[in-house]
């Protein structure tokens, strides 16, 4: 397999065309050598059942900014005739040892007795062209521990202190309720080679049927293991401990996004930067309604830090921010509080809505496909309810999403509005996360838009993803519920300067 040419191929920026390319799925990042890699999973294009929507080899870009990626392809295809890995390369993990490059990966063939198994290969030339390994699969699991039908997403790491390779496996004990039997298992190598199961999983908390994609880190004062789960609440979630050897135990706020921000795995750089990348699901019949699938596109990269009370957050990279220099402070039109009062334009709507509910439109324009971010900032002088923005409203506001935060609770929350009918109950939000409740002070939202996706954060410290498919374009309309508020909107795409609104 030669070096392929460098082109621009997958951009967190932009979206895929999925007549073209097919959903991505599972990253695995890597940093390696002053460079970002970032491996991920592809589907065929234009499919949309398991199992041919599953038969994903790895691909592989490469930036040096997380702005601008280049594409060296596939770095791991599908396996042939006897194979372990015929029916998918999934997902898996690097380590970088001697000038070598070892991948750790799931490799899938369906009808075997068991159908996931770990397998390795390595790479000699910075991630470029990668070699199997002719023993694979070098790993299986023991029946008398684990079920052998679940076996899959190795993460690999040194443990400095027992002096040995450590690895964690996406298993499910072979006993006990079988939807609380999903479990993080471990193996140990001493030379990347040889691996030994430990019997006692590495965290085995009897609350759900699978923990995928596993990763542990240090960061902050406390050992951090990260994974995802599809039953129950679905999302990327994480435990936190004083040391590797546990006890595991649940933060106050354990979730790092929603439902579709999923399958999220991170890397350090060389500024000790812990960033991450998960990816939004697509819907059958890229329709508002449809089931969610399987894969989609990648989200934009972003920064898990340690906020206050020591929790995790998140937040946009400063290089993403960076690329959208052309900012335009936007108009708010609103009605005068009066009876039969005119409308208005101004940069700056005063809500004063006490015991009441106010609402406005931000004069956004349509929107390029393209990224895009638009920032909302509210100051609370005396808020008793919430806030909120309506996305993609209807005039009624019976239709679109509801972006909503709770002054008392701190609880922020993105769903559906209620239809305007006697019989209706607000729905079930499809998002939900929380910040610290406040009656004063400030309050900001960052819109960051790319075609139907939307990746929400507020307060530059919780996110909330969610896609959308609606047959009309892009509104944004501010609102109150019981307070007086002050907002200012602006908006930031790539290229130019800030624009004054007049």
């Amino acid at each position: 397999m030669s070096k392929p040419d460098l082109a621009v191929s997958m951009n967190p920026l932009g979206l895929r065309d999925p007549k073209f390319n097919g959903p991505q799925g599972d990253a695995i990042p890597f940093f390696h050598e002053g460079r970002y890699h970032l491996f991920y999973l592809e589907s065929p294009a234009n499919v949309y059942d398991q199992p041919e929507r599953g038969r994903t080899p790895w691909k592989h870009v490469v930036s040096d900014n997380l702005v601008d990626w280049q594409d060296l392809g596939i770095a791991l295809p599908l396996g042939e005739g006897d194979d372990p890995d015929i029916d998918g390369i999934w997902t898996g993990s690097i380590v970088a040892v001697d000038g070598v490059l070892h991948v750790f990966y799931t490799g899938g063939r369906r009808t075997a007795s068991v159908p996931q198994t770990i397998c390795h290969a390595t790479s000699t030339d910075g991630g470029v062209v990668f070699k199997k390994s002719p023993s694979n699969p070098i790993h299986l699991p023991q029946a008398e521990w684990f079920e052998r039908r679940d076996w899959r997403d190795p993460f690999v790491f040194w443990n400095e202190e027992h002096k040995q390779y450590w690895m964690l496996i996406t298993s499910r004990a072979n006993d006990g309720p079988p939807g609380r039997r999903g479990v993080i298992s471990l193996s140990t190598s001493d030379d990347l080679t040889t691996w030994t199961t430990v019997q006692e999983p590495f965290y085995s908390p009897g609350i759900t049927y699978s923990m995928e994609c596993p990763e542990v880190f240090r960061l902050g004062d406390k050992w951090r293991l990260v994974f995802s789960r599809f039953t129950e609440h679905a999302a990327t979630v994480y435990r936190e401990a004083d040391s590797l050897s546990g006890p595991w135990r649940t933060p106050k706020h354990p979730a790092l996004d929603g439902a579709h921000w999923y399958a999220a795995k991170s890397l350090e750089d060389a500024r000790g930067r812990r960033i991450a990348f998960g990816w939004v699901h697509d819907r059958r019949g890229f329709a508002e309604g449809g089931e969610w699938l399987w894969g989609g596109d990648m989200c934009l990269p972003r920064e898990i830090f340690v906020g206050d009370d020591d929790r995790l957050c998140v937040r946009m990279p400063l290089e993403v921010d960076a690329q959208l220099t052309s900012r335009r402070e936007l108009l708010i039109r609103h009605q005068a509080s009066s009876p039969g009062g005119a409308t208005t334009a101004a940069a700056e709507w005063k809500a004063s809505a006490p015991g009441s509910f106010a609402v406005a439109e931000i004069e956004s324009g349509p929107l390029q496909p393209s990224l895009t971010r638009l920032t909302v900032e509210a100051d609370l002088h005396e808020l008793a309810g919430g806030v909120g923005l309506a996305l993609y409203a209807n005039a009624g506001l019976t239709e679109g999403l509801l972006l909503f935060f709770d002054a008392s609770t701190g609880v922020i929350s993105l769903g559906g509005p209620a239809r305007g009918q006697e019989d209706d109950r607000l729905p079930t939000p499809f998002v939900t996360n929380r910040v610290t409740g406040r009656r004063r002070g400030k309050l900001r939202f960052d819109l960051y838009l790319r075609g139907n996706v939307l990746e929400i954060f507020v307060d530059r410290r919780v996110a909330l993803t969610y896609r959308q498919y609606f047959d009309r374009s892009f509104t944004a309309q501010p609102y109150v519920e019981d307070g007086v508020v002050t907002f200012r909107a602006m908006l930031a795409t790539r290229g130019g300067k800030l624009e004054r609104a007049q």
